[in-house]
């Protein structure tokens, strides 16, 4: 595939793309009103969606959702569309965060943290090649009763 890639921030009319990429990536996906929660209300919150152009046509790809929280920054979510999986875009939304959160932070954020199932061997895989180490088991973490693995990027 040949294209051209654009980060943003998330809008209310990216929301129905959104709501498709998150069907298809999770076992137990984000409803429309959790997802205008997190876009809208939330205050430590932070959506970038990544825009892929192709013959000039544009399409969401995929997102990224994290949190801000003092010295530390929380990824909620992120995923790629399954037809553009495997093309390194998951790489370009985790760097964008991560450009965000030193120019905006100003070297506040020490950490990155997140939760994945312990089951998602590529998810790990993907976080830990991104420097991310595992650092505990959360016992029945998810609704289902799986677990999850809490991992750490240090920043700092």
């Amino acid at each position: 595939m040949s294209f051209v890639t654009a980060i943003r921030r998330m809008e209310n009319a990216d929301l129905d793309r959104v709501l498709e990429i998150e069907e298809e990536s999770f076992v137990t996906p984000w409803t429309r009103r959790d997802w205008l929660y997190e876009l809208t209300e939330n205050p430590i919150n932070v959506i970038f969606v990544l825009d892929v152009i192709e013959n000039g046509i544009k399409e969401i790809a995929g997102f990224i959702d994290f949190m801000v929280t003092f010295s530390s920054s929380t990824i909620s979510q992120i995923a790629i569309a399954k037809k553009y999986r495997k093309q390194h875009l998951g790489t370009e939304l985790l760097n964008k965060m991560i450009e965000h959160l030193k120019n905006e932070y100003n070297e506040i954020v020490e950490t990155i943290t997140l939760e994945v199932r312990t089951h998602n061997q590529a998810a790990i895989a993907f976080y830990e090649k991104h420097g991310f180490e595992g650092v505990l088991i959360k016992p029945a973490y998810y609704s289902n009763g799986e677990d999850a693995l809490y991992m750490v990027r240090r920043l700092i």
